[in-house]
């Protein structure tokens, strides 16, 4: 995988500053395993490096600044000014690639100068604000979804219209299948691309189910993972993801739309003859709504929940500062299933205190409980929260304050 990093500095350093300043950043020792032969002077220098706490090997380079594109509109002006850029390469490690990434990002933006990273191998940009933030945290480590990204390909400019086609990038690092959806309706793609996040956090704890087997990632909501060859076997004409649309959309050798990949479709195949395999509509119909009950990985609950209650007190005074059109949600975790997965519910919240409160439950639950049964429940257990207004909703993890939302002023903060 690779990072790119431009630099705000008007002139080359040296490979020694540099790991002297990366030495200090992680408080450990930088082991030199080669100075690599500069190519000219638009490569002044390039080193392969060792860690501690990382078994494979790191290459540092910095390079004169290149074109890069889909810069963000925020970081665009500093980026374009920037004359050399860091580049880090290294093989993620699968075993666990989440806290891996976020080393790997502390080596890539160890340098002062640091604007943004940008991940090569998924397209995504990271300012100075997630940086500091979210991806460097040293207690929770970043969000499982940096290590991919989900794309979608249309038929029609209005994305209302035709049909999409979503397939995610990054998977493959992370030694898993890159998943997709087929002939997704495209007034559904957001709920679908929703669908595909949550299978994908499940994939980096469970890994890869075989294939045609039921796949649970909520209750009651179960997929199957197909070949992506065989999920294509019946596709529309009118729709993507044909083996010409993958050779014109990847420029890349080999094609990682003709590698290890995996269509997420519904559990039966459709037709009486010859089997037909959808995408799982009625599955991806439960990621339309805020307080969709979905399994979530160990991992992923641990963080967003140590969030989510760090964040709560700002939560509740939004809502108290907003006494109509605001409604907050409390995710609580309920009784393990057979299969060992924790089933999280969602509790529309009715009155606060300081270590708790009131709510109901808004669906019914596994455990027999019915929607709108009153529950109380503990601030300390809280794995979750949601203020929605209309058909706008925000989270801990948004960059967007609380107190912001509740007034109308979705600016970006730090919530």
């Amino acid at each position: 995988m690779t990072f790119a990093v431009p630099l705000s500095v008007g002139a080359p350093f040296e490979a020694d500053a540099f790991l002297a300043g990366l030495a200090g950043v992680l408080e450990a020792s930088v082991e030199v395993l080669e100075f690599l032969p500069s190519a000219d002077e638009r490569n002044p220098w390039s080193v392969v490096v060792r860690v501690p706490g990382r078994a494979a090997p790191v290459v540092i380079s910095l390079e004169r600044t290149k074109r890069m594109d889909e810069v963000p509109p925020a970081i665009a002006g500093r980026v374009a000014a920037s004359r050399f850029t860091l580049i880090v390469e290294s093989l993620l490690d699968a075993e666990d690639p989440r806290i891996d990434w976020g080393k790997l990002v502390g080596i890539a933006t160890a340098h002062e100068g640091s604007i943004a990273v940008l991940d090569a191998s998924t397209g995504q940009w990271f300012d100075e604000a997630e940086i500091d933030g979210e991806l460097l945290d040293a207690e929770f480590g970043p969000p499982e979804d940096v290590l991919w990204r989900v794309q979608a390909v249309s038929t029609s400019e209005d994305l209302e219209q035709g049909t999409v086609w979503l397939f995610t990038r990054g998977l493959l690092r992370c030694g898993l299948p890159e998943l997709e959806l087929l002939e997704v309706p495209g007034a559904r793609a957001s709920a679908a691309s929703r669908m595909l996040d949550a299978v994908a956090g499940l994939l980096l704890e469970d890994g890869p189910p075989p294939p045609e087997i039921p796949y649970s990632i909520g209750p009651g909501i179960d997929v199957a993972l197909i070949p992506w060859r065989e999920a294509i076997e019946a596709l529309d004409p009118e729709s993507l993801g044909d083996e010409a649309d993958r050779a014109a959309l990847s420029q890349e050798t080999p094609n990682p739309l003709l590698a290890r990949r995996a269509a997420v479709c519904d559990i039966e195949p459709k037709g009486s003859f010859k089997r037909i395999w959808t995408w799982p509509g009625q599955a991806a119909a439960h990621f339309s709504s805020a307080d969709a009950s979905i399994y979530r990985s160990d991992a992923a609950t641990v963080r967003s929940s140590a969030i989510a209650r760090r964040s709560w007190s700002r939560a509740v005074a939004a809502r108290a500062s907003t006494p109509e059109g605001l409604v907050l949600l409390a995710g609580i975790p309920l009784d393990r299933d057979v299969e060992g997965r924790v089933e999280h519910a969602w509790i529309q919240v009715d009155s606060v205190e300081d270590d708790g409160g009131t709510g109901r439950i808004l669906r019914n639950t596994r455990d027999g409980r019915a929607a709108g049964t009153p529950v109380e429940f503990q601030a300390a257990d809280i794995d979750g929260w949601r203020l929605v207004r209309g058909e706008a909703t925000i989270g801990p993890e948004d960059r967007i304050d609380p107190m912001d939302f509740a007034a109308g002023r979705e600016t970006r903060g730090g919530a």
